[in-house]
């Protein structure tokens, strides 16, 4: 089962979006995940990806927050539960 939705980001997000069924793809700038978000939207009708790696978001774009070590993943929880209309285990946020 292919999913339609994605998400952009650094590698050590992937495993927490690869358990939820999302396609991801590394991206390392601004431009780089605007290019990705053009291509993608052609066959994905959600895309994610982190604030540090774009400024606005845009139809179909979900940004969630960025995380350091030291950051509370509540906001990130609380993002993709909107997002996806429905609960998420707080576990998968634990581990890259």
């Amino acid at each position: 089962m292919s999913s339609n939705i994605a998400f952009i980001g650094p590698k050590n997000y992937y495993r927490v979006f690869k358990l939820l069924g999302f396609n991801c793809f590394e991206s390392k700038s601004e431009k780089e995940t605007r290019e990705l978000i053009k291509e993608l939207k052609k066959t994905h009708d959600l895309i994610f990806t982190t604030e540090d790696l774009i400024s606005s978001g845009g139809l179909g774009v979900v940004v969630l927050p960025g995380l350091k070590e030291s950051d509370d993943r509540t906001a990130l929880k609380e993002q993709v539960e909107k997002a996806l209309g429905g609960s998420v285990s707080a576990s998968f946020l634990d581990s890259n």
